[in-house]
């Protein structure tokens, strides 16, 4: 009776830390020239969604899945709200999305330093639920400029859900 009743506590505290299915967003926003204000067409927009798990070196994230839209031609772009189906022991999700958001020629938002965006309360890697964020990236006009801009991703498997950013990224490479 001991036993099982250790197995049932172990197993209560197991479940308390678990990921359970979760809907995030949704996401909208605006990307613009940063010189002129001019909206920008066919920019890649891709958030990550991560979970969190302790570990005896302190917190490990992992990427549960990702999702990437286009800005239309007023530079608008929505996120619809989006569920992942995940459970996982002694985990939980991450409430910060990481995003990133890049067209060739144009600094790649949050990787280049000339990059900034409307939203300022937290660290700018990170796209905030129900509010409509403004993205300003700077054209890249010379070698160095190219040479300093980095595109961040979630890398691993859910690069298959980013075609279009992936896309961009090899293009910009050449």
């Amino acid at each position: 009776m001991r036993n099982k009743s250790i197995l049932v506590a172990i197993a209560i505290l197991m479940m308390s830390g678990c990921a359970l299915p979760r809907t995030f967003g949704p996401y909208s926003g605006k990307v613009v020239d940063a010189e002129n204000n001019a909206p920008i067409k066919g920019v890649a927009v891709a958030v990550w969604f991560s979970t969190k798990s302790p570990s005896m070196g302190g917190t490990v994230w992992k990427v549960a899945d990702a999702v990437e839209t286009l800005t239309d031609a007023k530079g608008e772009f929505t996120i619809p709200p989006h569920r992942i189906k995940l459970f996982k022991i002694m985990a939980s999700w991450d409430d910060e999305c990481q995003v990133s958001v890049f067209k060739p020629g144009y600094g790649a938002y949050p990787g280049n330093l000339k990059t900034y965006c409307s939203w300022k309360e937290k660290h700018p890697f990170f796209i905030p639920e129900e509010e409509h964020v403004t993205y300003y990236l700077p054209k890249l006009l010379i070698f160095d400029d190219r040479r300093e801009n980095y595109v961040i991703t979630p890398g691993g498997k859910t690069d298959e859900k980013l075609p279009t950013l992936m896309k961009y990224m090899d293009e910009w490479a050449k």
